[in-house]
Formats: structure tokens, C-alpha cells, sequence
């Protein structure tokens, strides 16, 4: 941001509601209607106020939809931008039908919502994964809302917070489940690489090993090998952490190659693991050879604003320190 007061009117509705109304409210933003939760956190007045922007909830929770002027819309880029690294910003499909507006796509992965927990705990009582935990919706959504009002009554958070961990564990998955992979693409397409089995879920460590099946015809990208009938992979990643690495194996065990694909923080869903793709692989064969693909697809959305150009540099960053890391040592995802 430059400093300059924003002074556009904002309605706001959604589970990230209470963070971005105080994002909003600290950066100059008037709140136009807020729901009666938000009016007495921020002590402001209810009523009819028009708003110029207007903000939901993406379908899937995963973010939010921006709608308004475009001098408005865009304040609020900058704004999340600013306080969100791995925001990911879209054109947005929504229907508009003022022909004057314009919409924007926020998504907000794993380390947004963390932020998004921050400010809202600044707020009012908030466990830890709040934003995570209201994008799953159903009963671990309302299970989120109890916790959180037993700590407003005054019972010990860490209690709390024990109590609402033991309660949603049956909702998500453990060793042997059958899960998703959603590999979300920049521009906001899903490639789903099919179902994979948990070879290992180490909870303390946040660290999961993933095995799935692979169909043959084609080749894999960059290592210049036919994917073949009865070839499996092999995905290892620490939840949380900036990339996943996957390694290649043919029908008999030996392995063809390894990825290590950066992306946003990974999180583990009851039904599916999500990360959104940073376009940067690092391709490493098995005697040792080591390549960077697509480099130029990062550097491309942050010009292209599809995200922000603090977090282009932190890949980048990461990036070469791995590479030089694996020249001298073996690839260690623990």
C-alpha cells in the first residue's frame, strides 16, 4: 500500500467476515450492513448503507469473490496483497449485474488462512486453524463455532482446543485411506492426479506419504521417460510446507526420477489433499543430474498479477537454496 486513505464501503459476508472487516477497518474502509456478530465484535451501527464493494464466499470456501467498481476492487488487491502472501487473484466468473462492477477471485490457501486466524484472534476467541477448519464446512464447521464460544465463556483454550481436536478426528483421514489429490493450477483449473493411498501419516510431524497408480502412455515431463503400465508414485510432503516432492517408480521398484513441485502450503482435507501449483518443479534423475522447469511461469503470474511478486521471490529463493542443497546431499523431505 502507499498510504493513502481508502476510503471506499465495503459489505462483507462469509466465514473470513471478521478478519477482513478488521483488514477493511484499519486501512480506512467504511462496513456497509454488517452481520449482527461483526456490528457488536467492532461495535458498529447496523442499517441499509450502500456499499461500492460487495464480498462472498467463493462455493467452495477457498476464498472470497471481490465485486464492485474497479477503483475499489482494486484497493482491495492491493490490500490483500499486501497481508496475504500466497493470495492467488482471478478474473471471477460470478454473474454481475450491475455492468459497471467488476469481480475478482481471491483464493486463499493454507498460509492465507493461517494470516487470516491472526487477525481475527485480535478480534475475538479463535482456535488455532479456524479458516482451515470453516472451508471443511459441515459438522466440523459448527464443531469450530462451539469451541470457540466455549472459550468465550471462559474454559481454558488449551482445553478447548483438546476437546475439539479429539471430536473432528473421525472426520479426517489416517493410514490406509484412500484420498484425493487436488492440484489446483494458477489459473484456478483443477487437475485432480486421481486417488492415492496414505502409506504413512505422521501426526506430530505434520508428514504424509502418499502411493498412487499410474496409467500408462505419455511420458513424464522433463525426465524424458515413458510413464509405463504398472508404474507407481511415491509423494512425500510435510503439511504446511512450500512443495511436495514425488518420486517415480517403475513396476519393479526401481525409481525413473523425482519432482519437487512448489506450491502453496499443503493442506489435508477429510476427502482430498489441496495445494494451488507455483508452476516451479525442480526434476532430478536418478545418478544425480538435476533440472529447474518452468521458472518462467512463476515470474509470468507475478507480472501478470496473478500473485504477488513477495511470493515469486520466495520461491525463487527457496528454489535455489534447494537445488544447492541436492547438489551436495540427498533429498530429505523430514
Amino acid at each position: 500500500m502507499d498510504g493513502r486513505c481508502l476510503l471506499g464501503t465495503a459489505k462483507v459476508r462469509g466465514i473470513y467476515s471478521t478478519a477482513l472487516t478488521k483488514l477493511l477497518l484499519d486501512h480506512g474502509f467504511e462496513i456497509a450492513q454488517p452481520s449482527a456478530d461483526v456490528a457488536s465484535r467492532f461495535g458498529l451501527e447496523t442499517g441499509q448503507k450502500d456499499s461500492d464493494l460487495n464480498i462472498i464466499d467463493r462455493r467452495d470456501k477457498q476464498g472470497i469473490i471481490g465485486i464492485g467498481e474497479s477503483w475499489v476492487v482494486e484497493d482491495l488487491r492491493a490490500l490483500l496483497a499486501e497481508n496475504l502472501l500466497d493470495v492467488v487473484v482471478r478474473d471471477s466468473q460470478s454473474k454481475i449485474h450491475d455492468c459497471s462492477d467488476v469481480s475478482l477471485d481471491f483464493e486463499f490457501p493454507g498460509y492465507s488462512k493461517s494470516r487470516l486466524d491472526e487477525i481475527r484472534g485480535s478480534v475475538t476467541s479463535t482456535i488455532c486453524g479456524h479458516h482451515f477448519y470453516k472451508a471443511c464446512g459441515g459438522s466440523i464447521s459448527s464443531a469450530v463455532d462451539m469451541a470457540e464460544n466455549l472459550i468465550t465463556e471462559g474454559r481454558p483454550e488449551d482445553e478447548v482446543e483438546r476437546l475439539f481436536t479429539r471430536t473432528i478426528a473421525s472426520n479426517f483421514p489416517f493410514e490406509e485411506s484412500v484420498i484425493e489429490i487436488d492440484h489446483i493450477k494458477l489459473d484456478g483449473s483443477s487437475l485432480s492426479l486421481g486417488k492415492a493411498m496414505i502409506e504413512k501419516y505422521e501426526k506430530d510431524d505434520c508428514f504424509v506419504a502418499l502411493r498412487r497408480r499410474l496409467r500408462g502412455g505419455g511420458q513424464y515431463d522433463g525426465l524424458g521417460l515413458d510413464k509405463r503400465a504398472g508404474d507407481y508414485a511415491v509423494s512425500e510432503v510435510k503439511l504446511g510446507e512450500w512443495y511436495l516432492v514425488t518420486r517415480y517408480f517403475s513396476r519393479e521398484g526401481d525409481l525413473k526420477g523425482t519432482y519437487v513441485n512448489f506450491s502453496t502450503p499443503v493442506e489435508l482435507y477429510p476427502h482430498r489433499l489441496r495445494y494451488v501449483d507455483l508452476e516451479v518443479d525442480i526434476c532430478i534423475w536418478p545418478r544425480g543430474g538435476i533440472k529447474v522447469l518452468d521458472m518462467r511461469f512463476l515470474k509470468g503470474a507475478a507480472t501478470e498479477g496473478l500473485i504477488n511478486t513477495k511470493l515469486s521471490q520466495l520461491i525463487q529463493q527457496k528454489t535455489k537454496e534447494m537445488v544447492r542443497e541436492l547438489r551436495h546431499q540427498p533429498l530429505n523431505t523430514r
